[in-house]
């Protein structure tokens, strides 16, 4: 009998490339894969002439990485679905991020034609060329290994000729021609925000250099030119509640971590009940309204628009984890069951990391998700065992108590009608009872000086929000009630029917009297702290800022002694961040003797536009009216609690009073409101206004100044400004005078 075995046709390369690898974007992240597996600490992704199609458009992608030889090239890139790395990870010898043979592909689904560059450290410069359009035939019995391609020895002079590249000691650059698609400004941002999303390196091991040569802003720079980084988490941190947590290297403990906008209020210790993980770190936000505005407004994307919790194998993304119609973690199936205890996908956004050498997480052939072996049961299973969850459901489970079981830290109304210290820690306890079942838990750490501020913050709030209950209420019968008036009505009497009989005239001169002391502290008497405490703050923050500057100023002479040359837009940037530490140490000099110095510095979560009242009537009662008639007005009793640093917000309206003075006004009109689509508050003064020779957003640049001042309080304000996630313009007012707007959307 005649044997027969496989073949492989011609036409298997676009199975491969154009076929498995979805897309571009998806192309690029499988080619920065491999340099990260090649043991570079970076890679270069270049794209030159390539927003238009032409015979010179191209992509570099290039790293710094081990390289190969002729034999590794032969019997390694040019043997499909052979992958070196797979038979490293088996070994546990080191993390790959890639390891099915098939990522080299993608330069296929880049481009028609392939010029890869190669060299080991010891070793000869290799080229090779591809033209994928060879591939590209219809015949029965023309196989892939049919088309020869041959790899030469070249010199780094012909390279560098050639390329127009400087040569490299070691790595591979690969020079993709004759692209497949254009890629201007919006596909370069949307590359931009994936790689932001698929690349995630804490510890700064390896860096992707993101590079468009075609795509200049006004001024002729470029606006693609810089490391690729990934702030999201470090800027939620303080605006958000949330839970860290991680199962240590060696798979021993569990560490975890709450947090209340940026306050570690709870952590502990203990041990890993999941024999197949370790080295694997959790970050989960809860994101309440302010918490989705504030993610907006550094992504650029709704939370719901940018996904919810998303998953890192060995640095790189894991899809569809995360995506915003992704559901890995049947968190909407289960908030269906109860919509008031538990979180859906909306409500929360997190990043998992694992670092897996030992292959208990396995990407599925499709590339898409992870195998549902032991490993991943433990990871996200509810059911996992009968004595205990998975992994991630147990860490969510702890902020779902914090949050939603405790006291209602969002909402406006506790339960029981108040909040006291001994509630606020009777609830978290409940969090550790409910967590501790069949576990012992180690090193735990309550912070009781952040709890109790929180529960003074909350019985403000719950005050704030009955007198805006009674207002809007009264006088209407229940027909005449708006869809969000009978939403809280129905959330007051059903969280306090019981509490109303029981309250009584002290209840109430208690929260008077708290709410008295929370002003009192935050615009208290000089006798009121010692001149002992006051000295030992002011040296402590102060050593913190000017450290900053020290720091700053020993780098650039640093520099200086050691004859490096130092771009003249770097001094600038230093001297401006100098400057503005410099003024938060005049600030707080002014500051200290009129108000809590551990307040005005610290994190606080407030009504800003109430603080910019308070601050205003406070300052001027103490002589500081910086010669204007100022009129505060807050018509609508517009509110928008924020999480800010006093001085900061202290800082902005000194800046603003005092550019209207210097532009000779007297009178400034201070006027909140909002609207469906933002808060807004303006500072409207009669000055001289704003002269012709500039863009009105030409005034928030340092240096820029009409008035008799140095032109720098504006670029604080922006700063400040955008430090709380708002927005800012200038403008001037019809008949005299100019108006600073800061807006924030909703």
């Amino acid at each position: 009998m005649k044997k027969h075995n496989f073949k492989a046709n011609i036409r298997l390369k676009d199975i491969i490339g154009q076929g498995l690898i979805t897309n571009s974007n998806i192309a690029i992240i499988e080619l920065i894969k491999n340099a990260r597996d090649a043991k570079s600490s970076r890679v270069n992704v270049i794209f030159e002439n390539a927003n238009s199609k032409s015979g010179t458009s191209r992509i570099i992608i290039q790293d710094f990485g081990h390289g190969m030889d002729l034999n590794d090239i032969a019997y390694k890139w040019l043997n499909i679905a052979y992958s070196e790395k797979r038979i490293e990870n088996k070994k546990g010898d080191q993390v790959y991020a890639g390891e099915k043979g098939i990522g080299r592909f993608s330069c296929d689904r880049l481009g028609r034609s392939l010029n890869l560059y190669t060299k080991k450290k010891i070793g000869n410069l290799i080229h090779l060329a591809v033209d994928w359009r060879e591939f590209e035939i219809d015949d029965r019995d023309k196989e892939i290994s049919s088309v020869d391609l041959i790899p030469k020895t070249i010199k780094s002079t012909a390279f560098k000729k050639k390329t127009n590249l400087n040569p490299f000691d070691k790595g591979t650059c690969l020079i993709i021609e004759d692209l497949k698609e254009t890629w201007g400004i919006n596909e370069l941002n949307k590359l931009q925000k994936v790689l932001e999303r698929f690349i995630i390196d804490p510890k700064e091991k390896f860096k992707v250099f993101l590079k468009s040569t075609d795509i200049k802003d006004g001024k002729g720079r470029l606006v693609f030119n810089g490391i690729i980084k990934n702030r999201l988490l470090t800027r939620l941190d303080d605006k958000t509640i949330s839970i860290h947590s991680k199962i240590t290297n060696n798979g021993k403990t569990i560490k975890t971590e709450l947090s209340n906008y940026g306050d570690i209020i709870l952590s502990f210790e203990e041990d890993n009940p999941y024999t197949q993980l370790k080295d694997v770190r959790a970050q989960i936000h809860y994101l309440n309204p302010g918490g989705k505005i504030s993610f907006k407004n550094i992504t650029g994307f709704r939370s719901a628009d940018y996904g919810s919790i998303m998953f890192f194998l060995n640095g790189f993304r894991v899809m569809p984890y995360g995506d915003p119609k992704d559901d890995w973690l049947g968190l909407n199936q289960r908030k269906a069951q109860g919509g008031r205890r538990f979180f859906g996908t909306r409500e929360i956004f997190g990043i998992v990391e694992a670092y897996d050498n030992s292959r208990k997480l396995l990407p599925v052939s499709s590339r898409e998700g992870l195998e549902d072996n032991l490993a991943f049961k433990q990871l996200t299973n509810r059911m996992y065992s009968d004595k205990v969850s998975g992994y991630l459901p147990g860490v969510l489970r702890i902020l779902e108590r914090y949050v939603v079981e405790g006291i209602d830290w969002d909402r406006a109304a506790p339960k029981d009608g108040e909040f006291s210290l001994e509630e606020v820690t009777n609830a978290l306890q409940a969090v550790l009872e409910s967590h501790k079942k069949n576990k012992s838990l180690r090193n735990l750490k309550i912070n009781n000086r952040a709890i109790k501020e929180i529960a003074k913050e909350k019985i403000i709030e719950y005050k704030n929000f009955i007198n805006e209950l009674l207002e809007s209420v009264s006088g209407k019968s229940v027909y005449e009630l708006s869809p969000s008036e009978k939403k809280n009505l129905a959330k007051y009497v059903r969280r306090h029917d019981s509490a109303l009989d029981k309250k009584t005239e002290t209840n109430r001169e208690y929260k008077e009297a708290i709410e008295v002391e929370r002003k009192r502290r935050l615009f208290a008497e000089s006798h009121q702290t010692s001149d002992e405490q006051r000295v030992t703050y002011l040296q402590h923050q102060v050593g913190i800022i000017s450290g900053k500057l020290v720091d700053d100023l020993y780098k650039v002479l640093k520099k200086h002694s050691n004859n490096q040359t130092q771009n003249v837009e770097d001094l600038i940037e230093v001297i401006k961040k100098s400057h503005f530490n410099a003024s938060q140490i005049n600030k707080l000099s002014q500051i200290i003797t009129k108000a809590n110095f551990d307040i005005m510095s610290n994190n606080i979560r407030h009504d800003i536009f109430t603080y910019i009242e308070q601050y205003i009537k406070d300052m001027c009662e103490n002589g500081a009216d910086w010669g204007l008639e100022i009129e505060f007005s807050n018509s609508n009793n517009a509110e928008l609690v924020l999480n800010m640093r006093p001085i900061q917000v202290s800082m902005l309206v000194d800046n603003v009073l005092s550019n209207s003075e210097k532009s000779d006004a007297k009178n400034v009109e201070i006027n909140v409101s909002e609207d469906k689509k933002s808060f807004q508050i303006e500072f409207i003064d009669d000055g001289k206004g704003l002269s012709d020779k500039y863009k009105p957003e030409v005034y928030f640049n340092a240096g820029i100044s009409t008035t008799k001042g140095s032109g720098i309080g504006l670029s604080h304000v922006k700063q400040i400004v955008k430090e709380l996630d708002g927005s800012v313009s200038i403008s001037n007012n019809d008949e005299k005078g100019a108006t600073i707007k800061v807006w924030w959307k909703k």
